[in-house]
């Protein structure tokens, strides 16, 4: 399974996550096979924890998260989980995390202090829907999405070849 962390990029996000705010995807690892559920709250842990009271894989994925210079997770991020071919979606209210029935309504273009984007940011549409062009970062390259179209339709739970992509940025 691959644990994607994304950071809710409106100021003030601490008071919650809304649809309008726009994601980003800041950090993903693989995580063991089990109830996704139980991989989210290892990686809040992860994402606050001092490194110095871990150890193993649990100290890697911390060191690594800090060494990135990335903020701790907050109330109004979230969490994507890849498993059994789909990716799945939660939030962060600061006592629970809520499964969304679908992706992010927003995806940042940009990061900022304390959340630097992984992968890269794409252009790309999906004409079943509309005819708007959507950007998002995207990680490709991995087992669940080798291409760019293959990433973005994770995202969506759709096709790949329901997502024409017009710019893969460098």
């Amino acid at each position: 399974m691959r644990v994607t962390v994304w950071h809710n990029m409106v100021t003030g996000y601490r008071s919650g996550y809304r649809p309008e705010h726009p994601m980003l995807p800041v950090y993903s690892y693989s995580a063991p096979h089990g109830p996704a559920e139980d991989q989210l709250w290892r990686a809040v842990m992860l994402c606050n924890a001092d490194e110095e009271m871990l150890d193993g894989r649990d100290r890697e994925i911390t060191a690594d998260y800090r060494n990135k210079r990335l903020r701790s997770f907050s109330p109004g991020d979230g969490f994507s989980v890849i498993a059994a071919g789909r990716e799945h979606f939660w939030v962060s209210n600061g006592r629970a995390l809520v499964p969304l029935e679908t992706g992010f309504t927003m995806l940042a273009t940009e990061g900022g202090w304390g959340s630097v984007p992984i992968g890269q940011r794409v252009a790309y549409r999906v004409p079943m829907w509309d005819d708007l062009t959507r950007e998002g970062y995207f990680e490709v390259g991995h087992r669940y999405a080798a291409t760019a179209a293959e990433a973005a339709a994770l995202f969506h739970g759709i096709n790949k070849d329901d997502v024409s992509v017009h710019s893969v940025f460098p």
